[in-house]
């Protein structure tokens, strides 16, 4: 240590020395000569230190629904849920997670009242909204004015094509919109496709009746689309011919108004034209409960009854109806196990039995759209953690919508990690590509189940030759629940179900 120190000191004495030389030389007398223009030091900025990346700040979710309807309100609670969640385990980088809900009693006027509050008033970054096409498009345009100054994101579970379309078109105008499901253009192309093929291949009828909801998600379904983008152009075949690709017979199709109460008038059109099953595209407008008390009155009541949305989606359908649901083939997304149908159903992704035994524990069902809404509570989780670990600014909402488009939501409680996407996204599922899939999820093939009972929910299911199922799950999901994908159960015409039970 000594001699380190001495030669610390020699050094220092040495500089020194050299500097009093320099000094001095440089201040004698110079002789004359030309004038020479001294070279400016250059000035060195040194670069600073990478300081901590930002801290996240505040979370705040506005939650627009209407909780006095008992069908609606799910979608909200299913929120509620993931973000209760969240906050137990500690919130979002370490921020819990505060939210607020309106009412928005499923009007366009009432709707575009609370999202303002929410967002100028309350200063919400994030907007999940329960509602239809209509009241999405009417905030869209709403928000587009906002954002500048209160920059957030607006999502919503719903199907309306111009959704999609005008954020392709005019990205920066509406790049704060997501649809947290699929678009029509994609999912009534896919499901409708899923189900005809088991309709032919399972069910084995070939005549069939079409009764569509008449609202702005099924215009394409009615009608067939097309769309100029900047991504291309998107065309949508209408159901019709879907059915008929798929080797069944049309032999009738109606609309169905929004609001509509009387079926019966549709179901003895569709028994008179010779129908052996009857589709019905529908919503939360279309009164399934109704439409099913109806049909087990009709004369059409032995005719197989598909009923695409509404309702009949939870397993309580049947005390719904009083057990008029006998027979009745729907898409159900509430089993609390594998067990709850036969032959037992594989979970699509590991969150799903979970988060529908949640909900039925506060004494809520469970409908496509709830399990959309709890996981968009995540995906928006994972988006703003992605930001803060490329050491970027979570609190800035431009950032969070690029990381939504670029990070998958892998906590999707129905959507396989791979498919819970929201980017630019072409996907073929069966034999369709899928286009203009950009803010929205891509659609998947649709299960049925027959209501045989109380409790009773036989697997119609996809079959593992479905074209639609190999294509949608990854080949190691197909092998583990080969059983269920491998063995399904045909459904019993509705009279012999009667019988069984002693019904005339």
């Amino acid at each position: 240590m000594a001699v380190s120190r001495m030669a610390l000191v020699a050094i220092v004495v040495v500089v020194v020395v050299v500097a009093g030389l320099a000094t001095y030389f440089l201040t004698l007398p110079k002789a004359p000569g030309p004038a020479v223009t001294p070279t400016p030091t250059p000035v060195v900025t040194p670069t600073p230190a990478p300081g901590p990346a930002p801290q996240l700040r505040s979370v705040k979710v506005a939650i627009l629904y209407d909780p006095s309807n008992p069908v609606l309100k799910l979608e909200g609670e299913a929120a509620k849920l993931a973000i209760d969640e969240i906050n137990a385990g500690g919130g979002i980088l370490g921020v819990k997670v505060d939210y607020k809900t309106w009412n928005t009693m499923r009007r366009v006027d009432v709707a575009v009242s609370a999202y303002r509050e929410a967002v100028v008033d309350w200063g919400a970054q994030y907007v999940l909204l329960e509602g239809v096409t209509e009241e999405m498009i009417a905030l869209m345009e709403e928000g587009a004015k906002l954002y500048p100054q209160y920059p957030h994101i607006l999502m919503y579970c719903g199907m309306g094509a111009d959704v999609t379309i005008k954020v392709i078109n005019e990205y920066d105008k509406y790049k704060f919109a997501f649809r947290i499901y699929t678009p029509d253009y994609a999912g009534n192309v896919i499901g409708p496709s899923s189900i005809f093929w088991n309709v032919k291949n399972v069910i084995k009828v070939n005549k069939i009746a079409l009764l569509i909801e008449a609202a702005a998600w099924t215009e394409g379904a009615r009608k067939g689309a097309r769309y100029e983008t900047k991504h291309g152009v998107i065309e949508q075949k209408p159901v019709r011919d879907i059915a008929r690709e798929a080797g069944l017979e049309v032999v009738y199709e109606a609309e169905i108004p929004v609001g509509e109460k009387d079926f019966l008038k549709y179901l003895e059109i569709a028994y008179a034209k010779g129908a052996e099953l009857i589709f019905v595209m529908s919503s939360w407008y279309t009164d399934t409960t109704t439409l099913a008390k109806q049909w087990a009155t009709s004369k059409a009541r032995d005719i197989y009854l598909v009923l695409y949305g509404g309702t009949n989606a939870w397993t309580i359908f049947w005390d719904l109806t009083g057990g008029a649901a006998l027979g009745v083939l729907s898409p159900i997304t509430e089993f609390e196990s594998p067990e709850d149908a036969y032959p037992p159903v594989a979970p699509p992704t590991p969150y799903y039995f979970s988060v529908v035994k949640k909900m039925h524990e506060k004494g809520l069902r469970v409908d496509g759209s709830a399990h959309y809404y709890y996981s968009a509570v995540y995906h928006v989780k994972e988006a703003i953690e992605y930001v803060a670990r490329q050491g970027r600014d979570p609190n800035n909402i431009d950032e969070v919508i690029k990381a939504l488009e670029t990070v998958p939501c892998s906590a999707h409680t129905l959507l396989p990690k791979d498919k819970a996407r929201l980017g630019l996204t072409e996907l073929k599922v069966g034999d369709f590509v899928q286009k203009g899939l950009f803010h929205s999820y891509p659609a998947g093939p649709v299960a049925l189940y027959q209501f045989q009972g109380r409790d009773k929910f036989a697997y119609i299911g996809y079959g593992i030759q479905n074209p639609y199922v190999v294509t949608w799950y990854p080949e190691d999901f197909i092998r583990e629940h080969y059983v269920t994908f491998g063995t399904f159960s045909p459904p019993k015409p509705p009279s012999e179900l009667r019988k069984a039970l002693g019904i005339s």
